[in-house]
């Protein structure tokens, strides 16, 4: 093709139609540029549609990763009550200061030195996210939606950590010098301990400021905890109902 447009040119170059060549060489200089933008065009398109079906692959695959997901933080929100409603009995307990209502706490103190945590994390979400892709969402109610989640996955993260901080500085430490732990233990963890040791005086938690304040702490942080991994669950089927859609 670039061949014949030079015999072209050379034709009229030796006829000296000065005027001709020009205007043809314009069409000429058009029809490259032409074809430059079809290229561009075409090119941008296809990039484009690589684009969106990448979006598409990380949207199923984001739905499957939650979807397994909601199971496990619904059966976390079933044991973590359980060990909710132990620290209330607990403190229904001490606030009777009766002696033989005082001893149904080798029933309940184990709920105290439970400190589950879940290291919420989502592989493919945070790739999703470090890839770039969430620039790309042109949906800004799903956007949104992202940063929400994201949100709220950090918040219960951090309380997450103070659970274990709190555990570590506070209970294990207040435990190993007041009383015998396997006397108390949840039932769940008997067998891995060896019975035995020196028994507990149930009264010594007569009137115990530090007892009380910090099985309340622990109420406190673990109701927190199940609110949040139940606001986590709605925001995850909130993003799974928008990015179905996005997806029909």
């Amino acid at each position: 093709m670039l061949r014949f447009f030079r015999q072209i040119r050379k034709t009229l170059m030796e006829q000296n139609k000065v005027r001709t060549y020009l205007l043809y060489a314009i069409g000429e200089i058009a029809l490259v540029m032409i074809g430059i933008l079809l290229a561009l065009q075409v090119n941008n398109w296809n990039q484009n549609r690589i684009e969106q079906a990448q979006l598409q692959n990380y949207y199923e695959r984001i739905i499957e990763e939650i979807e397994t997901d909601i199971p496990v933080k619904q059966n976390f929100l079933v044991k973590n009550q359980q060990v909710i409603d132990l620290n209330k009995r607990t403190l229904n307990l001490l606030n009777s200061s009766d002696p033989d209502s005082l001893k149904q706490l080798r029933n309940t103190l184990g709920a105290l030195s439970t400190a589950w945590s879940l290291n919420i994390s989502y592989p493919v979400l945070n790739e999703f996210k470090n890839s770039g892709y969430l620039s790309k969402v042109q949906n800004t109610e799903l956007k949104q939606k992202f940063f929400e989640l994201n949100s709220v996955i950090e918040f219960t993260n951090s309380i997450d950590t103070y659970i274990v901080e709190q555990y570590l500085s506070t209970i294990e430490p207040y435990i190993i010098k007041s009383f015998n732990y396997q006397a108390v233990a949840l039932e769940r963890y008997q067998n891995l301990l060896i019975p035995g040791g020196p028994p507990i005086d149930y009264t010594q938690f007569n009137e115990d400021l530090e007892l009380w304040n910090m099985v309340s702490f622990k109420l406190e942080t673990a109701g927190l905890y199940n609110e949040y991994i139940q606001s986590l669950i709605d925001e995850q089927r909130s993003l799974i109902n928008i990015l179905e859609m996005e997806l029909e």
